[in-house]
């Protein structure tokens, strides 16, 4: 009824008064769907922040002064106490209360990085650290990368007051599935999947990205200078409720491509603007652990690697170690696998947005004599991998005239839970060198301040 109002208005309008009213309504429709995307979204990684207090008979609950200031661990007792007294079913497993607790604590962090994963989705992802992969063979990240926010103004609605121009600027903020590592011999690998190609599609699902929003905005933006019919316009918002209307989010597409040994799936890839149809059978694929072949060292940063390492390059003058297809390594291996290959001095440090002193890679012992040392390294050299090679590079111990690199030296710190669940949490970045205005963490985007 509204809409029929509005189209016999702008009936009556002129040309000029018509191009406005049109756009203006297409972004109010556009604007809220991306609001209620955005919600959604946001409660699979995290960062809506709830401001309903709660009422309840406790001291906790029923407060309603400011100045209440109730520990942590009594919050969470009164509340599972709340639960299980008051729930209309029964509530016997603590267990489940406090997964349940750690899942919403770790998502309102609204890092991509540090996620909460189910049983099964932390059983595939541990195996992957070993080598052992399933779904497509591929490490698969929610990237927000070229997704920027744009800070808040005077003048600009609060909080409360989401206009439709704010919405589709949040709407940025929605990460895309990146591929950081392709399995060599897996189904992606097979299929043509390359490091850096992102999901557009899913069996015909869009994943939910930007890309369409910003698109509809510049199509606004033209369509009011006159540059672009309303035929046009009204053609590009019909092609964005299909595909909202057969979306599926990020997280869901991860899991969905990561996960599961067999069946086929049928994946739009982007690569750099160019689309890539392709029909993927899942199965089961493995990276090679740590192997010596004509003195090149593929190292993974995992239990025992310093070790191996160790014996590898015994009586060497010159080494190459293969940094390639290196994404999901432990920071204690890398440690041990520096002390091994390099002489012993500070390598750079680990820091955070948090106002405490950066903490030193440092070298105790290290190797005197160490051999000359070559790396191979690739856009899936990441995380640790990535960390190695540049503290090997800062001492000038490696040359890097190809030096590439995935751009993620994040330390993940890995959480396994009593109910096989567990979850991942960013804890430090590393720094070759500290920078002279700010020791805190500059790459990172998105997560708590």
């Amino acid at each position: 009824m509204l809409r029929r109002r509005m189209n016999d208005r702008i009936s009556n309008m002129n040309d000029t008064t018509k191009s406005v009213y049109t756009s203006l309504g297409i972004v109010f429709s556009v604007g809220a769907i991306c609001l209620g995307l955005k919600v959604r979204e946001r409660t699979d990684i995290g960062g809506i922040q709830a401001t309903t207090r709660v009422a309840g008979s406790s001291r906790m609950l029923a407060s309603r002064s400011n100045d209440v200031n109730v520990p942590a661990a009594d919050y969470f007792y009164e509340l599972s106490q709340k639960l299980k007294e008051q729930y209309v079913e029964p509530v016997a497993d603590d267990q489940k209360l406090a997964t349940g607790a750690i899942r919403g604590m770790i998502a309102s962090l609204g890092d991509p990085d540090s996620t909460f994963m189910d049983k099964d989705q932390f059983k595939a992802f541990l195996n992957a650290r070993t080598g052992k992969y399933e779904g497509i063979g591929a490490d698969l990240v929610l990237s927000t990368e070229n997704h920027t926010t744009a800070p808040k103004t005077p003048g600009q609605p609060s909080a409360g007051e989401i206009s439709p121009e704010e919405a589709l600027v949040l709407v940025r903020e929605i990460p895309r599935v990146q591929v950081v590592n392709v399995v060599p011999g897996g189904p992606a690998d097979k299929a043509g999947v390359q490091v850096g190609d992102t999901v557009d599609s899913i069996d015909g699902h869009w994943v939910v990205q930007s890309d369409l929003i910003r698109k509809f905005r510049i199509a606004s933006k033209k369509f009011n200078e006159k540059k672009m019919s309303r035929a046009d316009l009204e053609a590009l918002r019909t092609e964005i409720r299909i595909k909202f209307e057969r979306a599926i989010f990020p997280m869901k597409a991860k899991d969905k491509l990561f996960m599961g040994k067999a069946g086929d799936v049928n994946v739009v890839w982007n690569r750099n603007g160019t689309m890539r149809k392709t029909k993927i059978t899942k199965g089961v694929s493995s990276l090679s652990g740590f192997t010596v072949k004509n003195d090149t060292v593929m190292l993974p940063f995992q239990e025992g690697s310093a070790a191996q390492l160790k014996s590898a390059i015994q009586g060497k003058s010159s080494v190459t170690i293969d940094l390639r297809h290196n994404t999901l390594g432990d920071i204690q291996s890398m440690k041990q696998c520096l002390e091994v290959i390099a002489p012993k001095g500070e390598y750079g440090y680990f820091v955070t947005n948090r106002h405490d002193t950066p903490t030193p890679l440092n070298v105790l012992k290290g190797n005197s004599n160490p051999p000359k040392i070559h790396v191979l390294t690739d856009k899936s050299t990441r995380g640790m991998a990535e960390a190695f090679a540049l503290a090997l590079d800062s001492k000038g111990l490696i040359p890097h005239d190809k030096f590439l690199l995935g751009g993620d030296r994040t330390n993940r710190q890995i959480v396994q839970l009593p109910d096989g669940s567990g979850y991942t949490l960013v804890t430090s970045e590393y720094q070759a060198k500290l920078a002279k205005s700010t020791k805190s963490m500059t790459a990172r985007k998105g997560g708590v301040k």
